[in-house]
């Protein structure tokens, strides 16, 4: 048996990992308590409080997780788009000098982690990009200087193989990246495929969306969709969770199409109170910008249908919506081409809960994102 005196030595010779962060949301709790209690790094977070994200939930931190406060200055554009410099964050960098340091994905919204780039090269930290691995959208120039960063960075925790490719297309050494996936917090993953309330007899067709409602959400698609499904003689429910800048306009839409009977307004739910309706839902729909909510449906053994247009239109999660297996895609800009999707999905819909629930288990959950994480950071760290 080891001596405690062997024992902390192997604890002292841990890389120290410091995780740059914007703040404690809600959806990373379960991960981050994993990472903070694996013996294999001494890991802390380096994080602000004042949230960009104007309606995301933080939440409060708990032995054995290690928080370093810095203040975020926040200047918001718009409600999806802000500027972020975190005053103390150079400090702590400074005054730690940890093993390997974790930024947010070379995102020019978060000024303050380009200076820490550098600085952490002039100590000889090392550093990993957390990223969505993505080059579209920013230019001529923001093309370049994100490569910049992603080349002579030591590591890349990429959510999802499309971005990894990606990068290692461009230039991007592979040995540097590993895919990490997304994933939610351990309540959401609870119900399973014995806990399904759909009743084999019932022909209704149950759809279900969750989510803030942004114009770029076009939740008009869905309504549209759902007015052909109901002038055909579709038997369907339509119930949407959530609020938003939008939920006023969709509802007036919803209205002005005759569909009070099918379509069902909730408000914004959390945890406990989703159960209902994730219980009970066939399929989910996410007409455009498919994200992490993607993951909340299949986890309860919803399969998922969206928006094709993946290259431009969606975050990374949407990987996890694979064709005839786990969801389906619908034409862009199209809603009878969604309707038409509903009705020819339904009928597969208990296979593919099946599909949904083993991908998730085996890439999206709590445990599966933490060991892809830890495993990516001790590859750097040995680097």
């Amino acid at each position: 048996m080891p001596k405690q005196k062997e024992l902390n030595s192997e604890v002292d010779k841990r890389p120290v990992v410091v995780l740059q962060y914007l703040t404690l949301i809600h959806y990373r709790e379960s991960v981050f308590n994993r990472i903070a209690s694996d013996p294999r790094i001494d890991f802390t977070i380096c994080c602000g409080k004042k949230s960009p994200y104007q309606k995301m939930r933080n939440f409060e931190p708990q032995p054995p997780l290690k928080i370093k406060w810095v203040k975020n200055f926040v200047v918001n554009i718009t409600q999806m788009h802000f500027i972020v410099w975190q005053w103390g964050a150079i400090i702590n960098l400074v005054r730690t000098r940890p093993n390997v340091l974790i930024l947010l994905g070379a995102d020019p919204h978060i000024l303050s982690s380009f200076p820490l780039f550098f600085i952490a090269k002039i100590l000889r930290v090392k550093v990993c990009w957390w990223s969505h691995a993505t080059l579209a959208g920013q230019g001529f120039l923001g093309r370049w200087l994100r490569l910049f960063f992603y080349k002579h960075a030591d590591g890349i925790l990429a959510y999802d193989e499309v971005g990894r490719l990606r990068l290692e297309k461009a230039g991007v050494e592979p040995s540097t990246m590993t895919t990490i996936w997304n994933c939610l917090n351990d309540a959401d993953y609870k119900l399973s495929a014995n806990d399904r309330q759909v009743t084999e007899n019932d022909r209704t067709i149950r759809v279900l969306y969750i989510g803030r409602l942004y114009r770029d959400k076009k939740m008009r698609l869905l309504i549209e969709a759902a007015a052909i499904l109901k002038d055909r003689g579709v038997t369907f429910v339509v119930d949407i969770v959530g609020d938003g800048p939008e939920l006023t306009a969709t509802k007036e839409k919803s209205i002005a199409l005759d569909l009070n009977d099918v379509i069902r307004f909730h408000g914004a739910k959390y945890d406990d109170d989703l159960t209902q309706f994730l219980s009970k839902a066939d399929i989910g729909v996410i007409p455009s910008w498919a994200g992490l909510s993607a993951i909340q449906y299949m986890a309860s053994g919803i399969p998922v249908i969206t928006e094709e247009n993946r290259g431009i239109n969606h975050p990374p999660e949407v990987s996890a919506i694979i064709e005839d297996e786990t969801g389906a895609f619908f034409d862009f800009e199209s809603a009878e081409s969604l309707a038409n999707t509903i009705e020819a999905t339904y009928p597969k819909v208990k296979s593919l809960s099946n599909s949904c629930l083993k991908l998730v288990r085996e890439q999206f959950t709590p445990e599966a994102v933490k060991e892809a994480i830890i495993l990516g950071v001790l590859k750097v760290n040995a680097s």
